[in-house]
């Protein structure tokens, strides 16, 4: 199968970027935003982002499905990708970060499908309208959290 693009999504949050990319790469917090998100396990690297291991659980219609991935590129406060996938499925989310004029941040997340099918795509929560919403609450969170800053 070849790649194929299921979900691009852009918000515009009320924080500066580098905050926003922090928040974001801080991977402890996905439990604030990924609705259903039992488990986060990390493994940073000592020479940085890229190469860090990703472990999730999440529950979804009743059951625990369990993803594993990496980070396989990062440009600080601009630019974060992520393969993610379990055996049947990998998919690679991207994240775009840029300012506007004023100093808002503008956020594009875009999923992309390696391997696996549109239909347990959907089974597992990895659909558009799931990823927009995570998008959506992604921009609450953070907005919240540099209110409080």
């Amino acid at each position: 199968m070849r790649k194929k693009t299921f979900f691009s999504g852009n918000i515009i949050i009320a924080a500066p970027r580098e905050f926003v990319f922090n928040f974001l790469t801080d991977f402890d917090n996905n439990v604030k935003w990924v609705e259903r998100l039992k488990e986060v396990d990390t493994k940073p690297l000592d020479g940085g982002m890229i190469g860090t291991d990703i472990k999730q659980s999440i529950s979804i219609h009743g059951y625990t499905w369990h993803y594993e991935g990496k980070v396989t590129e990062c440009k600080k406060n601009d630019y974060l990708k992520i393969n993610l996938g379990d055996v049947k499925e990998k998919i690679e989310l991207e994240y775009t970060l840029t300012d506007d004029q004023y100093s808002n941040t503008l956020l594009n997340e875009t999923g992309t499908i390696l391997e696996g099918t549109s239909i347990y795509r959907w089974i597992t929560g990895f659909d558009k309208n799931t990823l927009q919403k995570r998008l959506d609450k992604f921009k609450e969170v953070v907005e919240k959290e540099y209110s409080m800053k």
